[in-house]
Parts: C-alpha cells; sequence; structure tokens
C-alpha cells in the first residue's frame, strides 16, 4: 500500500489525489489544479497547505511533506500542532 491513492473522477481523464488524516479519521482529497505533488506515492510532499472541512469548527489545516503530516494550530482535532506520519491508504 501507499500513502496516495489516484482516484478518477471524470471522464476525461480528470482525477484526484487521496490522503487518510489521522486527525479526522477520514480521506482528504488534493487536486492537481490547485496542488504540487512530487510524484511519489509513499513519501508525499504536496503543496500549498490542505485545508479542509470549511465549517470553523471543525477544520483541518496542513502540510504534508516526506511521508509526514503537520497540522496547523488552528486544527480542531487532537492532533493539532502535532507532525505525524502520513498513514497507508487502501
Amino acid at each position: 500500500m501507499a500513502k496516495v491513492k489516484i482516484v478518477p473522477i471524470g471522464r476525461n481523464g480528470e482525477f484526484q489525489w487521496q490522503i487518510m488524516c489521522p486527525g479526522c479519521g477520514y480521506t482528504h482529497a488534493l487536486s492537481p489544479k490547485i496542488h504540487h505533488f512530487n510524484n511519489d506515492l509513499d513519501n508525499p510532499t504536496f503543496s500549498p497547505s490542505l485545508l479542509q472541512n470549511w465549517n470553523p469548527a471543525e477544520v483541518c489545516h496542513s502540510y504534508v511533506f516526506d511521508g509526514k503530516i503537520k497540522f496547523l494550530d488552528d486544527c480542531y482535532h487532537e492532533l493539532n500542532g502535532k507532525t505525524v506520519e502520513l498513514p497507508e491508504i487502501e
């Protein structure tokens, strides 16, 4: 298994990348239209930061680099401010 999953989202060859967020407990999607990816499925780096859950009470804001996920202080969950290994995704 890898830490990034490539998921087709349309008929025109469009896709998104997905990662499993250990803070939220579910996947987050990254768009090639917005994010740059180093193409390493085992030790991914994405930029810019990933902002999920636009509801202010459930914001998840992070950076993914070298196979790790760094949660920023505005995250709602217990991993805010921490850097952990990005889990593998099925």
